[in-house]
């Protein structure tokens, strides 16, 4: 699937919510940035937005109702539950929000396991271009 078509398919919310620039994962791993503890508290509204699939139709499961009820969704739960939580989350300030560009799973861990924080690496405007596809 293109970029374009999953942009199309995308629920307004995840639009208006998250940044929509062609970032690449590799280039954000290998970011150098301080980490520093944020409230799972500040960050707990993300897990209302549908990211996830069910049953391979994309954007139909949100993280909440994963945490609410663990038995409708065995896979995402399995999935957050083998997340490591030794690794740091990747957050960007989005429309004067923090948001999540990597980590989803492991917030919800946190979640799940009643810690109030997690770590993170919070990336500036210009790290976020850096990262973007089509960049040397």
């Amino acid at each position: 699937m293109s970029r374009d078509e999953l942009l199309a398919m995308m629920p307004e919310v995840l639009k208006q919510t998250l940044p929509l620039v062609p970032w690449k994962i590799e280039r954000l791993w290998r970011l150098e940035l301080p980490v520093r503890r944020v409230a799972v508290q500040e960050l707990a509204w993300l897990f209302d937005l549908p990211l996830w699939q069910l049953n391979g139709e994309r954007f139909r499961v949100a993280p909440r109702q994963v945490r609410d009820d663990p038995q409708r969704y065995p896979d995402h739960l399995r999935r957050v539950m083998a997340s490591d939580l030794n690794y740091p989350i990747h957050l960007v300030e989005h429309n004067g929000r923090l948001v999540v560009l990597d980590g989803f799973h492991r917030l919800l861990k946190a979640s799940i396991e009643g810690r109030t924080e997690v770590e993170a690496v919070v990336l500036s405007p210009t790290d976020l271009r850096s990262i973007c596809a089509g960049r040397p």
